[in-house]
């Protein structure tokens, strides 16, 4: 007799890591909601290299 196994959404690759599909969304966390908003404000005041607009 052969065992009854579950199917299991999850993949093992070489290591000891194991990946999965089911990660839930850290889009409205609030410390990545946080660090987003610091980040476009630097962004906004800095501008990114290369950016013309910000030298003259």
């Amino acid at each position: 007799m052969s065992a009854i196994t579950k199917k299991d959404e999850r993949k093992e690759l070489k290591g000891h890591g194991i990946v999965s599909d089911a990660v839930r969304s850290y889009e409205n966390d609030p410390f990545f909601v946080k660090k987003t908003e610091q980040a476009r404000k630097t962004l906004l005041k800095v501008g990114l290299p290369g950016d013309k607009k910000k030298q003259q």
